[in-house]
């Protein structure tokens, strides 16, 4: 990909959709491809995307890789560089100060900060959008998400899915990337009222129905469900921790892909969860953690996957591969060669679904059955 050409792309798009009022604005068009057969038709779009990225904190303290993180993706980067289109959630803010929300006295007030210059860590890797939509983009209110915002844009990355409950921060709805001549639009939906909430059906149907109105591809990133070891299989129910509603995720993504997603991937259980075939769409119910660093990455909550999918140019899916990888503590995802997270994932899609119409292999080979 052409960052530098992606960046000034992604600049004057914001440039131009500031000028709109009558509705939050968009990150604009961004051009993700490189300079190789510009203009030219594409039979299939591949798509490399991951669960939660958290590169270090630096809240209450530095806890931060060695080498400003410039290892974290090494093993992952030529996986994630060579897709046309590579997606994951910012599990955090990007900021250097900023008023905690939460209780730091709590054991659950987990609040999460990263030096913004660890953005260059996200390009370095291949990254093309990050959805923010998720329980950490107002660990520091309104300040910390306007900085990871800002961030982003200057980096390049496009985002969406945040937003400030006060209103006095108007934050995009919807992002779109060009690869040469195919338009794909990318949004993001959480349970919290500081993001785009995939229970306001409304807001999600109007973004989803825009976006396949106006790009060729329409992918959603959803950060919802429950947490934990316990959470792996997917119900077929409305889904609590603590009290709040995380989402009906099967009848989410399938209203996603009714109205006009041709992709969805999931994340926030932090655990590998099932994947499935609906309508010739392409969804994965959670990729769980990816590069969450010292959080999360024992046992399953470790297994760190890249799904690699290629579509074709109406968004069915085409075929693809699970790659699996293991966390190791504050170096980021390292290869597994015993495919721990697609041997997971395979199983979780046998016992989740009676009749699933892919197949994935112990390798991570996925197929139409």
């Amino acid at each position: 990909m052409n960052t530098f050409y992606r960046m000034i792309t992604v600049f004057a798009g914001v440039v131009l959709f500031a000028t709109c009022t009558t509705r939050p604005a968009t990150t604009g068009i961004v051009n993700a491809d490189d300079d190789t057969g510009q203009g030219q038709p594409l039979d299939t779009i591949t798509l490399a995307m991951t669960g939660d990225v958290m590169m270090g904190n630096i809240y209450p303290h530095e806890r931060l890789p060695r080498d400003s993180a410039r290892h974290l993706f090494d093993d992952v980067a030529p996986t994630l560089q060579a897709a046309d289109i590579t997606l994951g959630n910012l599990e955090g803010t990007f900021a250097y100060h900023g008023r905690n929300r939460k209780n730091p006295n709590s054991k659950m007030a987990f609040m999460f900060m990263m030096p913004p210059h660890f953005v260059k860590r996200l390009v370095e890797a291949g990254y093309d959008f990050m959805g923010l939509a998720n329980n950490h983009i107002y660990d520091f209110w309104t300040e910390a998400m306007v900085s990871t915002e800002q961030t982003l844009q200057q980096a390049g990355i496009a985002y969406a899915g945040s937003h400030d409950p006060t209103g006095k921060h108007q934050s995009p709805e919807y992002a779109v990337l060009k690869v040469r001549n195919v338009t794909i639009g990318l949004c993001a939906f959480s349970h919290e009222n500081y993001t785009l909430r995939l229970q306001d059906t409304a807001t999600v149907h109007r973004i989803i129905a825009h976006l396949d109105s106006v790009c060729d591809l329409v992918v959603v990133s959803m950060h919802a469900g429950a947490e934990g070891s316990a959470a792996r299989h997917l119900p077929d129910q409305t889904e609590y921790l603590q009290g709040d509603d995380r989402g009906h995720l099967r009848v989410f993504t399938h209203l996603c892909v009714d109205w006009g997603a041709d992709v969805v991937y999931g994340h926030g259980p932090h655990v590998c969860r099932a994947m499935e075939l609906y309508k010739d769409r392409f969804i994965a119910y959670s990729l769980g953690n990816f590069c969450t660093c010292g959080m999360g990455i024992a046992g399953v909550t470790g297994y760190a996957p890249i799904a690699v999918v290629r579509v074709d140019s109406q968004g069915r899916f085409v075929d693809g591969r699970i790659e699996s990888y293991l966390q190791r503590y504050m170096e980021g995802p390292r290869r597994d060669p015993d495919h721990h997270a697609a041997r997971e994932i395979a199983t979780l899609t046998r016992e989740d679904f009676a009749h699933p119409l892919i197949d994935i292999s112990s390798h991570g080979v996925i197929s139409r059955r």
